[in-house]
Formats: structure tokens, sequence, C-alpha cells
């Protein structure tokens, strides 16, 4: 080959690389202007406490639900079906069961020929406390939000209702609410397109240290190993490879979008909670070293084996994303059901592009360094502790899964224990990384951090208690 080929396929490699990156960015820039970026409030909620003629005190909660959604009926039509509840949380008042408005009849997409008794608009729910509430107190308002084809996971707010009668603080947007189990749902919501942008990076980053992802460096190190000997040079090999752990991820984000209604109506159903609860248990046993799960070894090898070249290096990327999107459960289920959730395709694709665009930037170091890295850190104490870490974490999953079945009064005790129980097991019981002073040290110190959280969410009235639930 003549050194004029040699320059014209460089050049043309060089622009098929360009105009790659150009259209990622063009993606990730239409992706700002999302309209999903600015959702309104699905529920809005407000309470007032007035003095009652026969000397006991009328407590009034009043819930604007957004057009185009409804809630569920405090009786529903069907078991399965979440009612909308509304409970005293302040201790020192009773009062008779709360009032609800007569239902509304409606068929939805998801449940077709079947008559579902909701709520809609704005409605009112009302009792007498006694004795009359010489301060505010404290509701909470249990309800599922669905539109007609797609359903939210349940939700528990609380307002506090003042003895002037002022409005109880206006519910936050979807996923934002301070009650709102799901930390990433809730943040992304009400976050700007960059920021959730921003976020995905760093998440796709942190990802490289999970348990099952981590192990599949030393296959990337080996395949960019193998390729000294090429006419491209190792970096650019590297951005082929991420370009094809981002498009694989972007599929993923596409797929939910598209599926829309797929993450919504089945939270109704307990068989499917208490299914995926199961299924998060079974991964929290593999990660407390019960079992071992792992990718299938021939799905592995054939990565190693990949083609050589950039079209080589776009495949074992397209492929090695395909292996570590299953293994990376908790965070890629909550963006999964939040993408489900907003039905918004550019912004499916751009955040998880996002993610695999994080994932994959330490490859581009780590392919340009190949030839010199000759020991990657090992999986020793610490990525065992990280192991362990993650099993708490899955519990704690299957535990929101759960919420919607359990009753109120274990729920409240439930989160503190689990905070708790995780702490002293984490940072005392569990002996990986006591051969590491500082890492010892470190894991002690985030022990007693998190035994104090979960007395600190034991305490009755706990400002924090509402916001540290979970969600998928």
């Amino acid at each position: 080959m003549s050194n004029a080929d040699i320059v014209q396929r460089v050049a043309l490699s060089n622009r098929v690389l360009v105009r790659l990156w150009i259209g990622l960015l063009l993606v990730f820039s239409l992706g700002s202007a999302s309209p999903s970026s600015a959702r309104e409030p699905i529920v809005e909620i407000s309470g007032t406490l007035a003095p009652a003629r026969d000397g006991s005190s009328l407590v009034q909660v009043r819930a604007t639900i957004a057009h185009g959604f409804h809630v569920n009926a405090h009786l529903p039509a069907e078991k399965w079906l979440i009612p909308t509840t509304l409970s005293l949380v302040s201790p020192g008042v009773s009062f008779a069961d709360f009032e609800y408005p007569d239902p509304l009849e409606a068929e939805f997409a998801f449940a077709p020929g079947k008559t579902l008794l909701v709520y809609e608009g704005t409605f009112f729910m009302t009792a007498l406390a006694s004795p009359p509430a010489s301060q505010p107190i404290e509701v909470a308002l249990r309800y599922q939000a669905c539109d007609d084809q797609n359903c939210l996971p349940p939700k528990t707010v609380r307002i506090t209702i003042g003895s002037e009668a002022a409005p109880a603080p206006k519910a936050a947007p979807s996923g934002m609410n301070p009650s709102d189990p799901s930390w990433l749902e809730q943040w992304l919501t009400g976050a700007s397109m960059p920021a959730k942008l921003g976020m995905m990076l760093l998440l796709g980053l942190g990802l490289n240290l999970t348990p099952c992802v981590y192990p599949l460096i030393s296959v990337t190190l080996a395949y960019f190993g193998g390729q000294s000997d090429s006419g491209t040079s190792s970096f650019r090999l590297s951005i082929f490879y991420v370009l094809g752990i981002t498009l694989s991820f972007a599929l993923l984000g596409t797929s939910a979008a598209l599926a829309g209604g797929l993450f919504g109506a089945p939270l109704q159903n307990p068989l499917v909670l208490l299914g995926l609860a199961g299924v998060l248990l079974a991964l929290s046993g593999s990660c407390f070293g019960l079992y071992e799960l792992r990718a299938p070894s021939g799905l592995v090898n054939r990565v190693g084996s990949a083609q050589t070249g950039q079209g080589g290096a776009f495949l074992m990327g397209l492929t090695m994303g395909i292996v570590a999107a299953p293994c990376i459960g908790p965070v890629v289920l909550g963006l999964l059901v939040y993408v489900g959730s907003q039905k918004d395709l550019v912004l499916g694709l751009s955040l998880f592009a996002a993610m695999g665009l994080g994932m994959g930037l330490p490859y581009i170091g780590l392919a340009s360094a190949a030839g010199s890295i000759s020991n990657l850190p090992r999986s020793g104490e610490w990525l065992r502790w990280t192991n362990r870490l993650f099993g708490v974490l899955l519990l704690g999953m299957a535990y929101y899964f759960l919420t919607p079945l359990i009753p109120q009064e274990i729920e409240e005790i439930a989160l503190p224990l689990l905070v708790a129980a995780g702490s002293i097991y984490l940072g005392f019981l569990e002996p990986a990384g006591n051969g590491l002073g500082a890492f010892r040290r470190a894991k002690r110190a985030l022990g007693v951090a998190g035994l104090a959280l979960g007395i600190w969410l034991a305490l009755p009235g706990s400002p924090m208690a509402a916001s540290l639930q979970w969600t998928p």
C-alpha cells in the first residue's frame, strides 16, 4: 500500500470519527430541549384545620390531579390496585375515618375491558379530629398516579396542616417530593438537562467499580494489548470502542422510552412486586458471596476475541455494553423506570448514551497505556467490601418494592432497622478490608455514621424519615 493510500485511509477514518462524535453531541443538544425536563406536578396537595361546632377540629385535605392523570379510589374496583388512603401521622390526636368522595367510573388502555374506580381533577377528603388539635398535625397520603396507558410507582406524601388553615406545601413534581422514595428519579425530574447528562456521566464512571464490570476491564486491556501491531493507534481504537458502549446504552434507553407503559401498570400488581423483590433478593445473595452470578463465559470469550481494526473495536464496545448492562441493576433499573414513565424517546436515548459514555471514558486512557500496564489492581479486599455494599443496597431496593404491601406501622420502623443493620454489618461485622488500615478506619466511620442515621430515622417526627425511602 502506498503512502498516499495510507494517508487517504487515515483521513477517511478521522472524518468518520468526527461525524460520529458530532452526531452524539447533536443528540445531547436535542435532549436539552426535551419538554419532559419541565414537567408539571402530577399531584398537588394542601390541607386546612379549623374548629368544628362540636368542639372538635375539622381536617380537610385537597388533592388536585393533573389533566390526563388519575389515582385509584379509596376502595378500588380490583383488589390488586393500590388504593388512595389518608392517615394521621401526628401522635396524640385521634379522629374518625376520613370521608372520601364518590369515585368516577372509567376504562383505561392498561386494563382493557375493565371498569375502574378512580379520582380525577380536584377532590377533598375530610375527618373530625378529637380532641381539637392545638398544634399543626401531619397526615400522610398514599396514592398511585396513572394516565391512560402508564402508571407511576406508588408514593406516600406527608403534609403538615396548621391550625390557621394555611395551605400545606405543594407536592413536588413526580419523583421530586421529599417523600418520594426514588433518589435518582426525584433528582432527574427536577434537574436541568445538562445537569442530568453530567450526573449520568458520573454514574457511568462509577459503574466501572461494580463487581460485574470490573473483571471485564482485564478483557479490554488484553484486547488492546493485542492490537499493538495494528496500523491504527490504540487511542483511535479506544474511541471507536467507547462509541460502541455508548450506542449499546443508547439503544437500551430508546427501548425503555418506546416501551413506556411496560413499567407502569404491572407495578400495581402485588405478584409483580413480589417477583421484582425476589429477583433483587437473589442478586443480593450473589453480592454477599452465597453464590456467583457472572456473564456467560462464552460471550466474554467471544468479546475477547473480537476482530481487529476500528470496526472490531466498535463491535467489541457494543458487545461489552450488552454484557455489562444486566450486571449494573440498581442504577440501570431506576433509570429504566424513570425513562419509561417519561415516554420521551430523545430523553431516554440521551441519558443512557451519557451513562455509556461515562462508563467508557476510562478505557480511552487504559487503551492508550495498555502496553505499559502490567498489573491492574486485583479484586482484593476493598472490592469484596464494595460487593457487600451493593448487597445491602439491593436489600433496600427489595424493601421498597414491598412497601405497598407492608402495613404503615411496620413500614415506619423497617427503614431505620435496615439502615442501622446494614451499617453495623458493613462497618463492623464484614471482615473484608480489615487488613488495610486506612480502609478499615474508613468503613468503621461509615458504620458509625450509618448507625446514627438509623437511630435518627427512628425518632418520632424525624424530618429525614420520609426522604430516605426507596424506589426502582
